[in-house]
């Protein structure tokens, strides 16, 4: 369920890749991509408020995944954080309409 980049960034361990697993296994209806969010999120929760360089990582870690969809939403994630970098948010000022969005959205107090 969870390509190799996602351990390599931290956003899941084995055992969090295992849990999600099995409750994909006890609810199949639900897309791959439900999961892989929700796991996102949780690494999000245990981790806010991120630093700097963890907004640049997970902002490329949305820009490398293969479903689109999901990985906007990661991107936009990365962009919403308070500490999130000035280039990252010039990377998502010129993205698309949602990148672009979720800049004029975030809070103003960056870093760089």
């Amino acid at each position: 369920m969870f390509p190799e980049s996602w351990f390599a960034a931290g956003v899941v361990d084995a055992e969090a890749a295992a849990a999600f697993a099995e409750y994909a296994r006890r609810d199949p209806a639900r897309s791959v991509r439900h999961w892989k969010w929700l796991a996102f999120q949780d690494h999000l929760e245990e981790h806010t408020p991120l630093p700097t360089n963890r907004c640049r990582e997970l902002f490329e870690l949305g820009e490398s995944e293969t479903d689109s969809n999901l990985g906007t939403a990661l991107m936009c994630a990365a962009v919403y954080q308070r500490h999130c970098p000035a280039d990252v948010k010039h990377r998502a000022a010129n993205g698309d309409a949602r990148l672009r969005r979720a800049v004029t959205l975030s809070p103003r107090g960056t870093s760089s």
